[in-house]
């Protein structure tokens, strides 16, 4: 009884993995595009799936503690041990197919990760571009092509503003 309930659950985290997988994909194509309105939807479909896988595990735990009763946490590969050779088989290709859509998602997070990133670095890169720097408050006389040097404070910057047009 407890192994298909297993069964059920895995399939079910599976499918929420999936799910979220394809969420995942989609946000890599919203982030190259740069659409914000977009995005800021696509995170609130992943809470949701998100909550619903944490509710799958919950209940995953809670099988699992009733078929292992001798380990306060009990894992898949503990529960295998107590199963029948056919039923064992059986959670163990659920428990693969979850393992690897994980990782499929884990890797399209780490992207998505790094993208975000990239563009915020980007972002920032060109804020300080077009921001004077409090060093160049003040004309001076060009340095050296489109830096400033200022009579105070004896500093030059590089800030956009200070280019001539």
């Amino acid at each position: 009884m407890s192994a298909s309930l297993l069964i059920e659950v895995l399939e079910k985290l599976v499918n929420s993995h999936t799910s979220l997988y394809e969420v995942a994909k989609n946000k890599t194509e919203i982030i190259k595009k740069g659409d914000i309105e977009s995005l800021q939807q696509v995170m609130k479909d992943e809470q949701a799936h998100i909550m619903s896988i944490q509710k799958l595990e919950t209940a995953r735990v809670e099988i699992c503690r009733k078929i292992v009763k001798t380990v306060h946490n009990p894992t898949i590969s503990d529960c295998l041990q107590l199963m029948e050779p056919d039923v064992a088989e059986q959670v163990g290709e659920a428990a693969e197919k979850l393992r690897s859509i994980i990782g499929e998602l884990k890797d399209a997070n780490t992207l998505n990760q790094q993208m975000l990133r990239q563009s915020m670095q980007f972002v920032n890169v060109s804020l300080s571009l077009l921001k004077p720097t409090k060093q160049s408050l003040n004309y001076g006389k060009p340095v050296n092509g489109n830096s400033v040097q200022t009579g105070n404070i004896g500093k030059t910057s590089s800030s956009l503003l200070n280019m001539k047009a």
